[in-house]
């Protein structure tokens, strides 16, 4: 059986990794030794697969469904374009500034946090128990006055093992190296408006009770507007595309060809044409 090689996308294009390096005879003979010592330590290069989840699917869908639409592409060319409206001047004093703070902070920790018997005490306590620093200052403080055992938990606490936690109420983040990240970060939380944090104790059955009785606490986050999951593949839906300046007929015929197992009605290729059109931000 012949191998298969390496296909990668390259200026829009698909080729293989041997056509990127055919005018360089050395890296191709070090590809030749690399792929000569996969086929002879397999369970080397061998990774077991991750579990794939329906999120993983939807946020698949979107990065395709973004590529082939014709506004995204339009407004990403403006971005792709435009010059940043400050200097590097005025971001190489934001980093100066910030490594200062880190060095220090740092520098803090290790003199005084970090060497401190007790608070190594206080965080062995808190992961063996599973009890989160701001409750153990609760127990600290009832223990001084006397009433550790006798502390009435619903008195001070409604804590989990999940919290659902609004991004935009977090503290800001410690360990920023660059401005750029920060830029980044402010993003994602438009993205991934909350987050969930789950206790290291927790089972699955406790992690799915809790998002089923905090339902309402999480949804307020989420947009209304659902993706709905396309009945066709990715690789029939491209065919129909990448022809629809064809009849249907002549489209039918090419499924035929390519993808025999695909039974597709006219009215059908014609209506999965006009649905990609709204989906793709193409004008009639």
């Amino acid at each position: 059986m012949k191998p298969r090689r390496e296909i990668v996308e390259l200026g829009g294009e698909r080729v293989t990794i041997d056509d990127i390096l055919k005018d360089d005879p050395k890296a191709l003979a070090n590809l030749k030794e690399l792929r000569e010592q996969m086929e002879k330590n397999l369970d080397l290069f061998t990774y077991p697969k991750d579990r794939t989840t329906q999120g993983t699917k939807k946020i698949k869908q979107l990065i395709e469904d973004a590529r082939r639409d014709a506004r995204f592409v339009k407004e990403v060319a403006k971005i792709a374009t435009v010059r940043p409206p400050y200097s590097y001047r005025e971001l190489e004093i934001l980093y100066v500034v910030y490594r200062w703070y880190l060095r220090n902070l740092k520098a803090f920790r290790a003199k005084y946090v970090l060497k401190d018997p007790y608070h190594k005490l206080k965080e062995s306590l808190c992961v063996k128990y599973g009890i989160d620093p701001v409750l153990f200052d609760y127990l600290r403080h009832d223990f001084i006055n006397g009433r550790l055992e006798g502390w009435d938990f619903n008195e001070e606490s409604s804590a989990d093992v999940c919290v659902v936690e609004p991004q935009k109420y977090r503290d800001e983040p410690e360990d920023i190296h660059t401005f750029h990240l920060k830029i980044v970060e402010n993003t994602e939380i438009k993205v991934y408006p909350i987050k969930i944090k789950v206790h290291r104790f927790a089972s699955k059955r406790d992690i799915l009770d809790f998002i089923d009785k905090q339902w309402n606490k999480i949804s307020p986050y989420l947009s209304k507007k659902r993706k709905k999951e396309r009945k066709l593949s990715r690789e029939v839906l491209d065919v129909i595309w990448e022809n629809r300046d064809k009849k249907a007929s002549d489209i039918s015929k090419l499924l035929e060809n390519e993808l025999p197992k695909v039974n597709l009605q006219y009215f059908e290729i014609n209506k999965i044409l006009h649905e990609e059109k709204k989906r793709r931000g193409v004008g009639k």
